[in-house]
């Protein structure tokens, strides 16, 4: 069994380190380039970039956010013009989102400093070392949903 002590020994520890300096490095540099948009909001932008319309429920299951997360973050880029919410033709209570100009120009803008800051963050892993992380990481995923299916 693995001691819980030192700390600095668990995979945990690391995974949730690199999460929280990774993101605060990332807010620096768009603040840095002149932009109030968040990491989170960008995985936003980014997502409807590649998925425009999708609506809050949606899109809160693809970014992992719960629906009062998912509102606040929408709320934020809707005040900055970044995005549009749009009735659904079919369905009037259900709102689709949508990136605006705004929206497009400031993912546009971000996307080389994303690019950037993980270049910077993977220096020194080769591809094959990035490939295994991901895997053990996906397994471990598998195994906490495994553990939620069993438990509930």
């Amino acid at each position: 069994m693995t001691e819980l002590y030192p700390i600095e020994e668990l995979l945990v520890h690391w995974v949730y380190r690199v999460q929280t300096e990774g993101v605060a490095l990332l807010t620096k540099r768009f603040r840095s380039a002149g932009h109030t948009t968040t990491p989170e909001q960008f995985g936003v932008l980014a997502r409807l970039r590649g998925e425009q319309g999708l609506n809050q429920t949606e899109l809160g299951k693809r970014m992992l956010k719960d629906r009062h997360n998912m509102t606040r973050i929408l709320n934020l880029l809707e005040k900055q013009g970044h995005i549009e919410r749009r009735l659904d033709s079919s369905d009037r209570r259900i709102f689709r989102i949508f990136l605006t100009e705004s929206g497009k120009k400031a993912h546009e803008e971000l996307t080389p400093i994303v690019r950037t800051h993980l270049d910077e963050l993977l220096d020194g892993l080769a591809g094959r070392d990035q490939e295994t992380i991901c895997r053990s990481l996906k397994h471990i995923v598998s195994n906490i949903q495994n553990c939620g299916s069993q438990s509930g």
